[in-house]
């Protein structure tokens, strides 16, 4: 069991209107929520994070949000300019799972120092 929990952080139809809506190529394909949600991002996080989500989301919901932003366009002109944590809400469900079991017989590698 790592000292983690993970975080998993889905697109709700707001945050699909605005990857349609803000693609630089409009005749591209239309992204439903069924497609958006096909991979979400998870994260790991600090193990106490579940104890105070509210909190902790308070804390972290910004890099959180410009991730999942960054996922769709990386150009962060696209991205809406007045990011705040109501919008954070409203745009993503987040869900937290406390029990993470590495099954892997081997070490956890970070690919930026690798």
């Amino acid at each position: 069991m790592l000292n983690r929990e993970l975080l998993i952080v889905r697109p709700k139809q707001p945050f699909v209107d605005w990857i349609n809506a803000a693609d630089p190529n409009p005749d591209g394909v239309h992204i439903t929520l069924e497609m958006a949600n096909e991979d979400s991002a998870v994260f790991l996080i600090h193990e106490y994070a579940c104890e105070d989500l509210e909190g902790w989301l308070e804390q972290c919901y910004h890099p959180l949000f410009e991730e999942v932003l960054g996922q769709w366009y990386v150009v962060p002109e696209l991205w809406p300019q007045d990011r705040n944590l109501e919008m954070f809400k409203a745009w993503c469900e987040v869900e937290v799972h406390g029990i993470v079991i590495d099954l892997v017989d081997e070490p956890l590698i970070d690919d930026d120092f690798a």
